[in-house]
């Protein structure tokens, strides 16, 4: 019997586990639960064309590549470590439809593909030009995801899609805490809490 990988994942269910990236001094993926409720806000057909502007260690576009076989996938990074660290996880899961794009939004959006319908939004302040480009280049019922950890990030995004009149604007604040073991006692251990705004474009 041949050897099983060990980032093998047979379930049908989104979230693959931390572990399973490859991480980096100053990277580590979107931890698991946070990933899974991105991925349900960003609502993708088998046949999206999907944008992650700000990959980081790619763990989301590589959780939507796989999941979405038929569509196509295209993550924009501005950090060299974090595109070779990209790259490096794409490979290690053997994904095919994820292009990874060194540069910076909005400036190098040209360099993907037009009319994405569906957006993920993962950079910092300020936002207003990057959102504003990334929603023109938005196909007509597309789907936008902003993800941030700042409420500074939450004013900007919410403000700027009420002045685009975004319709279906959604905002969650999202905590994860995993269980920890120190010496003999066990504690429930937060990562940083996240803001996700959605939103979509008009027909």
């Amino acid at each position: 019997m041949a050897p099983v990988s060990p980032y093998q994942w047979d379930f049908v269910t989104p979230g693959l586990p931390d572990a399973a990236f490859e991480a980096a001094p100053g990277f580590s993926p979107t931890p698991m639960e946070l990933r899974v409720m991105l991925l349900a806000h960003l609502r993708p057909r088998p046949d999206s064309v999907v944008w992650d502007v700000g990959g980081g260690t790619g763990a989301l576009a590589l959780e939507i590549a796989r999941l979405l076989p038929g569509g196509r996938v295209q993550a924009l990074e501005r950090d060299p470590e974090a595109v070779e660290l990209l790259e490096r996880n794409r490979a290690r899961f053997g994904i095919t439809n994820l292009e990874v794009f060194e540069g910076q939004a909005p400036g190098d959006l040209a360099k993907l593909a037009a009319a994405p319908d569906r957006v993920l939004l993962e950079v910092g302040r300020p936002l207003g030009d990057v959102l504003r480009a990334v929603w023109s280049a938005l196909a007509p019922g597309g789907r936008l995801v902003i993800s941030t950890s700042s409420l500074e990030g939450l004013v900007d995004a919410t403000d700027h899609l009420g002045q685009l009149s975004a319709r279906d604007l959604q905002v969650v604040q999202a905590t994860v805490h995993r269980m920890q073991r120190r010496g003999d006692q066990t504690r429930l251990a937060a990562a940083e809490p996240l803001f996700v705004i959605a939103a979509e474009r008009h027909p």
